[in-house]
């Protein structure tokens, strides 16, 4: 288990050590730097990207460990919260966006061998949708695997801030500013206002 982080004073660092967790210290603001840089650090043939507010099921490793041939893909997606519009996400990001389309956001928990990683830096380098960078250029090499028998469980906690209709609005909002190549900080400054979950721009 790698953790790579961008240094904040906040223990992390000495609680990875705690638990036994190798720890990097990346110099990158962003996550799309930070899961490059742990690309970069390891050597392992088989790389899970882990995101910091899903859970992976008991036995989900060992699955992606058992694979006899490369490939790339995603866990399918759950929420920790029960609601008609959340169920409909997670079947919209499972069956829709991810079986027909092969992108998976990081909270499907990616996944790929590293023979597949050719083209560097594989999460590009945006503030935000590094995720879809990823998949948009695994895709062109194979269709991305949804591991259909375990299922990560992920936080709702922008729906829960944000109230459930905002943030769904606010989600395809990003979208169609991304396809349109909008301006990445300017996209996750709006992403992040009011949480800064993933980055936090308060200090710039």
């Amino acid at each position: 288990m790698l953790v790579v982080d961008t240094p904040s004073g906040d223990g992390m660092e000495t609680e990875c050590r705690r638990k036994g967790f190798y720890y990097l210290a990346s110099s990158y603001n962003n996550r799309a730097g930070r899961l490059n840089d742990g690309v970069n650090a390891t050597t392992t043939d088989w790389l899970i990207f882990h995101h910091p507010r899903s859970l992976l099921p008991k036995g989900a490793i060992e699955t992606i460990l058992n694979f006899k041939e490369p490939c790339w893909g995603g866990f399918t997606h759950s929420f920790d919260r029960n609601h008609p519009l959340l169920a409909f996400t997670s079947w919209w990001s499972n069956h829709i966006r991810g079986n027909l389309r092969s992108i998976y956001y990081l909270d499907h928990c990616l996944f790929s061998h590293r023979s597949l990683l050719t083209d560097h830096p594989p999460f590009g380098s945006k503030d935000i949708f590094e995720d879809t960078e990823f998949c948009l250029k695994l895709r062109k090499k194979m269709k991305g695997k949804r591991i259909k028998k375990f299922a990560v469980i992920t936080s709702s906690i922008r729906f829960q801030k944000n109230g459930l209709y905002q943030q769904a609005l606010l989600n395809q909002y990003l979208k169609a500013r991304y396809f349109l190549s909008a301006d990445s900080q300017e996209m996750n400054i709006d992403y992040e206002e009011n949480l800064n979950l993933n980055q936090d721009y308060r200090s710039k």
